[in-house]
């Protein structure tokens, strides 16, 4: 035994420095990872900027746009993961490779797997090489973008400029214009193409900015906007007499040619014979005339000429772009570490939403506190659990389909918030309700009873107002209930 006893305690001794020597290098290679990540965002971001000061028309350039602005939101979800961590899943002070395996875990569903800490790090360091060859193969990039006219835009922060453009639909957006000023005449004399997505989801929004483009609005005498309603078959003799005239004008091309965005409703799609008047009516005469169609529907697809454009919610990377932008406003997050991650968590309950990530995001800004950005995590928290209970579905789903649903307040109370839908406002409306969602969520006094509250105003074309139908109730207390009872059996 007294020979044995030496050698198992050398070689416990020499396991136990092994191991030590290899967690710390372990752990200087994960931080030498994140900072090499850092610097490869700074070069992307530079490019990406530039590019989106510039007015590109090329689509193999908007690809290349694309997928470089991809893979830079998903670079900046990662290192603001690894730097600030997330509240639920790692503790702030654990050990940079754990931090790591986390993250990437949640960066991809598919790899739910436990990582090891050479792993994560090699796996960052794929992000980071892959950001390094799209970075090198942008030279032509770059020399053909000093081509193209600057984009003029007003001196606003970033997230007051966030608030007032379109985010994340610059491909799209080319996409539509191409198609608009295409030459040649499209089969059956106008060409149709539909834009579907499900409902919020910036449809409008998308069309919109196009119209306003001044190249489409030089390329068109008239646009006009119809909805379903309007494609009432006395109406299509004239349409002009019915729809909303958005442009009018002397078009640049010596042809005569209109565009029509027809918004159709939910399930609303119009049969053959309805459609077939609305191409062949006085306002879509002339070859060079175009057709948009929204529409939430599926079937929608078949009235096209062109392959439909599916528009989809943001990726996670770049709704978490967005969405902490807003949140912080003028401050800067890298000051805010902690908030940035509760932040992070915030931003993954609300799914994409643009409405939900503007009323939160509203919140957050106004009070930089930690406690009260974990306050209003904790009741988002509890808020989405109690419909996936109840419901089987997130509550943001649910609004979707303007199904009601219970709201979550900071204020302690025993009253029940209900929402039963969330709907536009009317373009005429003036009498907007004082009473905003911001303030009923933060625990102030609201009316009682039934009630409006105005949910989110947007600031960029159409400029939608969204108001929230909600009520105040009293639950019934079980006791009170078994009283009632009683006494009716006496």
């Amino acid at each position: 035994m007294e020979m044995f006893l030496p050698a198992i305690l050398s070689d416990l001794l020499g396991r136990s420095v092994s191991f030590l020597v290899q967690r710390y290098l372990q752990q200087g290679s994960a931080e030498e990872s994140v900072q090499q990540l850092h610097l490869a965002l700074l070069r992307a971001s530079v490019t990406v900027e530039e590019a989106e000061g510039r007015r590109i028309t090329n689509q193999a350039m908007l690809r290349q746009l694309d997928v470089l602005r991809e893979a830079m939101y998903g670079g900046h979800y990662m290192l603001d993961a690894l730097t600030c961590g997330r509240g639920h899943a790692v503790a702030d002070d654990a050990p940079a490779p754990c931090r790591l395996s986390s993250v990437l875990s949640r960066l991809n569903p598919a790899k739910r797997l436990c990582f090891g800490a050479a792993d994560s790090a090699a796996e960052v360091r794929r992000v980071v090489d892959r950001l390094g060859c799209m970075i090198a193969d942008m030279k032509e990039f770059v020399v053909f973008l000093k081509g193209y006219p600057r984009v003029c835009r007003q001196p606003y922060s970033a997230h007051l400029l966030l608030e007032r453009s379109m985010f994340g639909r610059q491909k799209e957006m080319e996409q539509i214009i191409g198609f608009l000023l295409r030459e040649g005449v499209a089969e059956g004399g106008v060409g149709v193409l539909p834009v579907v997505g499900p409902a919020r989801v910036g449809k409008s929004t998308l069309v919109e900015h196009v119209c306003h483009d001044d190249r489409v609005r030089s390329h068109f005498s008239s646009i006009l906007l119809m909805s379903g309603d309007d494609l009432e078959d006395e109406k299509l003799s004239d349409p002009g007499d019915h729809g909303l005239i958005k442009h009018h004008g002397r078009a640049s091309h010596p042809h005569k040619a209109s565009l029509v965005i027809v918004e159709l409703g939910e399930d609303e799609v119009p049969d053959e014979g309805r459609w077939r008047r609305l191409r062949s009516s006085a306002f879509c005469k002339g070859g060079r005339s175009r057709i948009i169609v929204t529409s939430r529907s599926e079937a929608a697809q078949r009235l096209g000429t062109e392959r439909a454009l599916r528009l989809k919610v943001l990726s996670p990377e770049a709704y978490w772009h967005y969405f902490k932008t807003l949140a912080f406003g003028g401050a800067n997050p890298e000051d805010h570490p902690r908030l940035v991650a509760i932040a992070m968590d915030i931003c993954a309950e609300e799914k994409g939403s643009f409405i939900g990530g503007n009323i939160a995001c509203s919140l957050l800004r106004a009070n930089l506190d930690a406690g009260f950005w974990r306050s209003i995590l904790r009741n988002m928290r509890e808020y989405t659990e109690k419909h996936r209970h109840l419901f089987g579905k997130h509550p943001h789903d649910l609004l979707r389909k303007n199904r009601y649903v219970y709201l979550w307040r900071l204020a302690r109370t025993s009253k029940v918030f209900v929402s039963y839908g969330c709907y536009q406002a009317r373009p005429a409306q003036t009498d907007v309700p004082r009473v905003t969602l911001q303030e009923v969520l933060s625990g102030r006094p609201a009316p009682s009873g039934r009630f409006e509250a105005l949910a989110w105003r947007s600031q960029i074309p159409p400029c939608y107002t969204y108001l929230m139908s909600c009520s105040v109730q009293t639950p019934v207390v079980p006791h009170v209930l078994a009283r009632k009872k009683s006494s009716r059996l006496v």
